[in-house]
């Protein structure tokens, strides 16, 4: 009973007037993710989609420290070395299907993101609509530095940020904090913590607007029809931002970010060695110490990441979680050699300070691309054997496992977009793509004038209802990628 119990506590549900809350409460842990976690979660999610009274879902943490440092990996490595690899498959199956139920779920979810995001933590909230952001939030995606890939649908959505830098942040492992995760794409709002409480009692008074097109049927929210609720749960959120100060500069500096543009860019660097290589042309002091880090980072890691990366840049959410689901198992099952158990067990269960070297790939150049290949494919037909005479049912029974691995549809919720490879809402700042489109002017208007550094801004502010910190989102990416017009003085053009 005890031990019901205490499982039960790992996550805490409430019901908070029209908000249904998903409270983390495993602070030890720093709300690291489990599968019991991720089972509780989802039925209530599926529950609260259904309920006619609930307008939106908010998820947070009972602790200051952490929303959520990630996936709990060091379980999944303890699971490997006592062979009972099934566990930790079973484990990011049910995280996977959770990434996919948020992203598609048809009533707003909101997040207040404080303390650590890491890994699983991002999945948990980059797929809702809204993740709040605050003074003591850290974002970073570590799984560089664990024999791992970027994972919980984050292949598919580092693609999308700024000049390549979601590619950066995958392979460094870097890390974000406060206005930065803002102003980088993670978060859509920045709110001081001290004012979540007031923000709480607020959501919690939206009323939910009849959205129902036919009155004899049940109420089916999704997408299409649910944009409404969205627009005012945005606006609530509005009420409590803070404004980025203007004297804030961003952690990477407008050259720096022009090395990462330049050198992560996976149309011009196919393999990691090319982007190392592009790194030190660049012989920048910043590119420099950039290769000495992705030097420091699991070899099989850098490679496993930056293909996820460009194979998903394109693809649907759950394409991308699909393949990634192929990925994960295939390393808890040892498919092919991999770092994954070794780096967990020497990082984070033995925490050595010192860096261990890859038993299997000691240097990019050791990691053969057909093993790269074997593990992202998603193909499962040729598992390696370890002999044995036990070797060919073991691996029969390792394809059928493999084989049967999928993303839950959802069905059950009803009229829903299933599938999609843009997300159906953006409530976050401008992308520097919209800027650009809106700096060149349509492709079809070759008569439109140049704009001024003014009137851009000014346009980006009006569009997006002077949200917080539109402008400064806005400044940074002109600063960088604007210069004058050489036709027209005081316009500016785009810097290619």
């Amino acid at each position: 009973m005890a031990t019901a119990a205490s499982k039960e506590n790992l996550v805490d549900f409430n019901v908070l007037g029209n908000v249904r809350t998903v409270t983390l409460n495993r602070p030890k842990k720093l709300n690291a993710l489990n599968t019991e976690m991720c089972t509780e979660i989802i039925p209530r999610l599926v529950e609260y989609s259904k309920s006619k009274s609930a307008s939106l879902v908010l998820i947070k943490s009972s602790s200051e420290k952490a929303f959520c440092s990630g996936g709990d990996v060091i379980q999944c490595a303890k699971n490997n070395m006592a062979d009972e690899s099934p566990k930790s498959i079973e484990f990011f199956q049910n995280e996977y299907n959770l990434n996919y139920l948020l992203s598609i779920y048809g009533k707003p979810v909101v997040s207040l993101v404080n303390g650590i995001v890491m890994g699983g933590g991002v999945g948990l909230s980059v797929h809702g609509s809204f993740r709040v952001v605050t003074d003591s939030t850290r974002f970073a995606m570590p799984e560089s530095s664990i024999g791992f890939f970027s994972d919980v649908g984050t292949s598919y959505w580092l693609p999308k940020l700024d000049a390549n830098l979601g590619y950066y942040l995958s392979l460094t492992g870097d890390e974000l904090t406060g206005y930065d995760t803002l102003l980088m794409g993670f978060g859509t709002h920045y709110v001081p913590s001290c004012r979540f409480p007031e923000l709480i009692s607020r959501l919690s008074e939206i009323e939910l607007p009849d959205l129902s097109l036919d009155r004899r049927n049940s109420k089916v929210f999704n997408h299409n029809n649910s944009s409404q609720l969205f627009a005012i749960v945005n606006s609530a959120i509005e009420e409590f931002v803070e404004e980025i100060p203007r004297t804030h500069k961003f952690k990477y500096t407008p050259e720096q970010l022009n090395t990462i543009e330049k050198c992560f860019n996976p149309k011009t660097n196919k393999f990691v060695e090319d982007i190392i290589n592009s790194l030190k042309e660049d012989g920048s002091e910043f590119a420099l110490e950039t290769v000495k880090k992705l030097s420091s980072k699991s070899p099989i890691s850098l490679n496993l990441n930056w293909n996820m990366l460009s194979r998903n840049r394109n693809a649907t959410i759950q394409e991308s979680l699909t393949r990634e689901l192929r990925l994960a198992a295939k390393l808890m099952t040892n498919y092919r050699n991999n770092d994954f158990n070794d780096f967990i067990k020497n990082k984070l269960i033995e925490k050595k300070v010192e860096i261990i070297p890859s038993q299997y790939y000691p240097t990019l150049k050791d990691v053969p691309s057909s093993i790269v290949d074997d593990l992202v494919s998603l193909d499962v037909y040729n598992p390696q054997s370890s002999g044995g005479s036990e070797s060919k049912e073991s691996l029969e029974n390792l394809i059928e496992t493999l084989n049967n691995l999928k993303i839950s549809n959802f069905s059950e919720l009803g009229e829903s977009v299933a599938n999609f490879s843009k997300s159906p809402h953006h409530m976050g700042l401008p992308s520097q793509y919209e800027i650009e489109s809106y700096v060149k002017g349509s492709k079809n208007s070759s008569n439109l004038p140049p704009v001024t550094f003014a009137e851009t801004v000014n346009y980006f502010r009006t569009k997006y209802n002077e949200k917080a910190g539109v402008t400064n989102k806005v400044k940074l990416v002109l600063n960088r990628k604007s210069h004058p017009s050489s036709v027209d003085e005081g316009c500016i053009e785009w810097t290619d």
